[in-house]
Order: C-alpha cells, then structure tokens, then sequence
C-alpha cells in the first residue's frame, strides 16, 4: 500500500516538473521571438537573425509563429542584402504552407516580390463525383422462343438512364497529365419489347448494378483557373445485381438474373472535361463513353431462367452494353509540389 502511494506521489512530481519545463521552454521561446522583434526595430540584423535561428531550431512553433519568424528573418536577409538566404527562408515557409501568399497591404513588397517566384502545383488528389448515365443495348444475335431466330422486326430495345457514385484518386505523371483511379458504384437500366407474343406484348426491363475500377489518363490544358482536359483509359466492371420486372396483360414478376450475367466485363472508354481550381479544390464536370465488347449475357445460360421462359417466352438475346457518362465532382489537393518559377 505505501509503495503504491510512494509511486503516485512520484508520478505527480515527475509530471509537475516536466509541465514546469514544457512552460519554462514556451516562455523562453516567446521571450526570444519578443527579442528578435526588438533586435530588428533597433537595426541589429545580425542579431535578429541569430536568435530567429535559435528559436527555429529550438522551439516548437505552431504554424502562425513559424511562419511569422521566418518572414521576419527574409526581411533581416533582405536588409544585409543576403537574397540566396533568404529565398531559402521564403522556400521553408511554403513548404509550411504551399498556398502561402504575403499581405501586398501589410507585408514589405520586396519580401511580397520572392513569394511570386513561387507557384504551389498540385500533385495528388482526391475527390467524389455523383453523376447520370445512359446505356446503349446492341444485339448481336436475337433469339425467340415464339418466332424464328434473327427476326428483330419482334423485338426492340429502349436505352434507359442510371445514376453513379464514387471516388476518385489523381496524381500528376509529367507536366500536365496525370494518371486517375476511381472506384463507383454504378446503376444501369434498359428495357427489351417483345411484340406478337400470343397476340400480346411482352415488356422487360432490367436493372443491373456495376462496381467499375476506371483507370485513366488525363491531359490538362491551363487556362487561368479553368483547366479543359482530354481524358482516355480502361474500366474493369464487376457486376453485383441484375434484377429484372417482366410484364404481360395482368401478370408481372421480378427475378434475379445475376446468375445469368457475366460477373465481369471489360470496357475501354474516351471523355473530355472541364475543371475549375480555386485555392486546394478543383471541381469538374466530364463525359464519357465506355465501349464493351463482352457479352451482358452469360453463355449456356439463355433457358434457365424458367419463369420467363415459360410464363413470358422470353429468353435472352446476345447483346452487348455500351455505357455513356455525365459525371460531377469536386476534388481535393493532398500534396503539393512548390514550383519556382524563374
């Protein structure tokens, strides 16, 4: 019992001391910085900068009185005529902050003319987009229970709309292309007619769900603060739900077809863009049209469906499905890269 009372009473001093410490250090920090100040108004650069160097070195500044003691030690640099010294001392402060830029009302303009050689590029960003997409049904061979095969005068198809959600990731590869990975969950839709089907209309629609991986280039070109940009790549589409609602007269059932769907599909698609950069955010909006050249439906699998294929006739065609974007986002620079512009 008493060692651990012992124990605790240690503790308590040990923290009290190393508290007393953290707040002598602060006080002295700040009694430096006070120091450099005075040092400056009095014209001692030699000495300003001395202790601003001290200080820096020593103390851990948070991001305000960082960045405030190195703008005072440019302008000491400034006043001995060491410009290399402080151009390097103006490189530190955007490495602090890369969309640092100096008050041209309150700061020096000569301390104000180094920080316009320096220009914050991004290199990587992230982002979410939201966006509408339209799908284009081709049959490459139509098939019929009730009439010949390849009679397509029977049967049509109606391209519907979707929705997608996703991410996004950019990093810039050279200049201004960059490479982007995406990650969306996407919804497409389209609706199958098939007419003189014991004089009735048979009406199928089909709602199927995509997670695409898009991996792209993109080639940027500046204008101010727009960007326009060509846009080329890949999408490798997994499929996670085909749900289809087949009508006719009074009857109508939903059945899950994801069974009788490639559970994989690659695409190649092109798009153009347009993005607007405004400080560590870029928003956009693109299209896109990705070419599928795998069939949607599964082989083998065209009569095992036995509800539609007894209740309804209907039975697949092949067909493929093309896929036409319209994306809106908005992304946001994690790294950046200060460029020094000569």
């Amino acid at each position: 019992m008493k060692t651990n009372f012992f124990s605790a009473i240690i503790t308590l001093v040990f923290l009290s001391l190393l508290s007393q410490s953290v707040s002598a250090q602060s006080d002295s920090c700040i009694i430096k910085l006070k120091s450099a100040s005075t040092s400056y108004d009095q014209d001692d650069y030699d000495l300003t900068i001395k202790l601003l160097l001290s200080t820096l070195n020593e103390c851990k500044l948070d991001k305000a009185d960082k960045i405030q003691a190195y703008k005072l030690l440019i302008l000491s640099y400034l006043k001995i005529d060491n410009l290399e010294a402080a151009d390097d001392a103006a490189a530190k402060i955007m490495k602090i902050d890369p969309n640092y830029k100096p008050d041209k009302f309150k700061d020096d303009p000569k301390l104000s003319a180094l920080f316009e050689k320096y220009k914050p590029a991004p290199m990587f960003l992230f982002g979410l987009s939201v966006g509408y997409n339209q799908s284009f049904v081709s049959a490459e061979k139509t098939y019929s229970i009730v009439h010949n095969d390849d009679e397509s005068q029977y049967a049509s198809y109606k391209n519907k709309g979707g929705f997608q959600i996703g991410v996004q990731f950019e990093g810039r590869a050279y200049k201004n292309l960059w490479a982007e990975l995406g990650l969306r969950y996407r919804q497409s839709n389209y609706e199958h007619r098939l007419d003189s089907v014991e004089q009735t209309t048979v009406n199928y629609s089909e709602k199927m769900s995509y997670f695409d991986l898009p991996l792209s280039v993109k080639y940027y070109i500046p204008i101010k603060r727009l960007y326009p940009y060509v846009q080329a790549g890949a999408c490798f589409s997994f499929l996670t739900n085909a749900l289809s609602t087949t009508t006719r007269d009074d009857l109508k059932d939903i059945v899950n077809r994801t069974d009788y769907r490639n559970s994989f599909m690659l695409g190649y698609f092109g798009g153009a863009g347009l993005a607007y950069r405004l400080k560590g955010f870029q928003a956009f909006v693109d299209f896109r049209y990705t070419a599928y050249s795998d069939l949607v439906n599964k082989e083998g699998t065209r009569y095992d469906d036995l509800t539609n294929v007894f209740k309804y006739y209907y039975i697949d065609d092949d067909f493929t499905m093309n896929n036409m974007q319209v994306n809106f986002g908005v992304n946001y620079t994690l790294m950046y890269k200060n460029k020094k512009v000569k």
